[in-house]
């Protein structure tokens, strides 16, 4: 938000946390927290939680307009065991799903003061 990167699941937490890459981690939040999950279901919850912390506000175009991008990052770990002493493959993957503030032309909006230097850096990033 505002060019801030902040944790919905950890609401208060003021740091302003980094994107960083690299080889062993990929791209991802450094700070930001890591829940394990056993279903879909606790994964639906935890955005749920997460998306209540999301800055909304009205606007001219919108009644209830994001003002922020959001990323889910799910990282699945399986591993397949072979039999009784027969050893295991393991399988890593992730999907970052990635929800974009909509772009507004500030003329259609009539944005003003804090609407105004939101709606620029959305258009920015």
């Amino acid at each position: 938000y505002n060019e801030k990167v902040k944790d919905l699941l950890n609401p208060d937490s003021q740091a302003d946390l980094e994107v960083r890459e690299d080889a062993k981690h990929g791209t991802h939040i450094q700070g930001a927290v890591e829940l394990a999950v056993g279903s879909a279901a606790e994964i639906m919850e935890h955005m749920q939680r997460g998306s209540v912390y999301r800055t909304t506000e009205a606007t001219n175009c919108n009644e209830v307009s994001s003002r922020s991008h959001a990323v889910l990052q799910v990282t699945v770990k399986a591993v397949q065991r072979y039999g009784e002493g027969g050893g295991s493959k393991r399988r890593l993957a992730k999907l970052s799903l990635i929800d974009l503030a909509g772009s507004e032309r500030a003329y259609k909006t009539d944005n003003r003061g804090q609407r105004l230097v939101e709606g620029r850096n959305i258009n920015r990033s």
